[in-house]
């Protein structure tokens, strides 16, 4: 069996001298450790207040141990493309255009730069400007920029240019014989907004983007190609053809021709309405319109764009067999008879118009043919299964007691003035009548006689 030895006092002495020993030398190691560190604190206290903390930059220009003053002066040797970004790219509709900085008027503001990074990096609490250091993190401070807008606003102008497009309707391309279409697409405008452009640099830059939007303003087309292929106008609704008169010079054939080529292929979308004057417009010679026969005071006179009335009156009797519309028409003082009785339309810009609209709720195409006999126009659309009926015309010739009903005969018996009324009906896809109107017009003669005042006669 083992006994401990008793401890006596000579070790129990012993023991404590050295574990006295040992604490002085402990407190000794802790005091010079406590004098090093406090003296690396007031050392770095001093020196990095005044200095960039490592691994600092503004963009990408190291101011690493650099004081306010060395930072500025490094920024102002480099160039703002060393800096910051080689090239800023600018948006526009999907198009993009670059430019270094110095072409847009960008420029660093050298003070306030340095001056914000210098307080990104130093805060009033030295232990977490400290603990940051230790952290060996990386810290990038933004650069503050400015903008000469002259030089900005001048490249913008420039590029305006690029950027414009005006809006472009869809078109639509019929053939009558095969029925076969083609529809071209529409094109959106586009126009640049300067002032506002500006603005998005500027504002983009600050937040330091190197991709910047700039804005555009869009003008959409009228006809679009998603409407047609909804209801392509394929399918002829109404058509309708006057034969020219044997009396007929070449010239008043020509401007038929001419002004039938301006309403070919005329696009109408739902609400828009047709103007045959606006459509005529300036009847210049110019324009390539010569002198034909045209009722002026009662009189023919030769003017120029004469033979216009009977595009009008082929046109309004289409437009009437397709039921559309008509919101203006007025017939001759005379009548002639290459029109249907109580069914022309008179016309000359200025004095005369015949207009209608396309009440349909779908697109509709107008077709125009003018040969050197006669002039068809055909009306294209969706099909709705309507028919329309004109009546005969009821005949009224002035009398000593009025107008009284009388034939045609007798009008030009008696060469008097006389009024007309043409009854329209249209009918639905199951016979139903739908709508009646009465077409009411009023002639000084009948205009196939000698008794036609002419003013000056015709060329030829």
């Amino acid at each position: 069996m083992l006994f401990a030895k008793a401890e006596g006092p000579w070790e129990r002495a012993q023991s404590a001298r050295l574990l006295s020993k040992f604490l002085k030398t402990l407190g000794i190691a802790a005091f010079i450790a406590v004098v090093i560190t406090a003296g690396f604190v007031v050392y770095d206290f001093f020196q990095t207040r005044q200095i960039f903390p490592k691994n600092t930059y503004i963009g990408s220009a190291d101011v690493s141990f650099l004081t306010e003053g060395q930072a500025i002066d490094k920024l102002k040797i480099q160039s703002i493309g060393e800096i910051f970004t080689p090239l800023l790219t600018l948006e526009a509709s999907g198009e993009s255009f670059a430019f270094s900085p110095d072409q847009l008027g960008v420029y660093i503001l050298h003070n306030e730069t340095v001056k914000k990074a210098f307080e990104l990096t130093h805060h009033k609490n030295y232990i977490k400007d400290l603990k940051s250091r230790l952290s060996n993190d990386i810290l990038v401070a933004p650069l503050y920029l400015g903008v000469h807008e002259e030089v900005l606003k001048s490249v913008l102008v420039g590029l305006a240019e690029a950027v414009r497009a005006q809006p472009r309707d869809a078109s639509f391309l019929l053939v009558e014989d095969s029925g076969a279409y083609h529809i071209e697409d529409d094109e959106v405008g586009k126009e640049l907004a300067v002032e506002k452009s500006i603005d998005l640099f500027k504002s983009n830059l600050a937040a330091g983007y190197k991709v910047i939007p700039l804005a555009v303003n869009f003008s959409f087309p009228k006809i679009t190609a998603a409407a047609l292929r909804a209801h392509p106008p394929a399918w002829r609704i109404a058509a309708y053809t006057t034969y020219y008169g044997s009396h007929d010079s070449p010239n008043r054939i020509h401007n038929i021709k001419l002004i039938a080529s301006w309403i070919n292929d005329t696009l109408l979308m739902p609400g828009d309405k047709f103007s045959v004057a606006e459509k005529i417009g300036d009847v210049t010679a110019a324009r390539g319109f010569k002198e034909a026969f045209v009722i002026v005071g009662g009189e023919l006179a030769p003017l120029l764009g004469g033979g216009a009335c009977q595009t009008a009156t082929t046109l309004y009797n289409t437009v009437s067999l397709a039921d559309l519309k008509v919101t203006q028409r007025r017939n001759h003082s005379f009548y002639f008879n290459i029109y249907p009785l109580g069914r022309d339309a008179g016309v000359y810009p200025g004095q005369l118009d015949m207009q209608f609209e396309n009440n349909t709720g779908h697109p509709i195409l107008i077709k125009a043919v003018a040969t050197n006999r006669r002039l068809s126009f055909r009306v294209y659309g969706t099909p709705t299964g309507k028919k329309v009926v004109f009546s005969s015309p009821r005949i009224w010739g002035r009398s000593s007691k009025g107008y009284v009903p009388m034939s045609l005969g007798a009008v030009i018996k008696y060469d008097i003035p006389f009024k007309t009324e043409v009854v329209r009906t249209v009918y639905d896809s199951t016979g139903k009548k739908i709508h009646e109107e009465a077409i009411h017009s009023f002639y000084k003669l009948y205009g196939e006689k000698s008794n036609v005042p002419i003013r000056r006669p015709e060329p030829r």
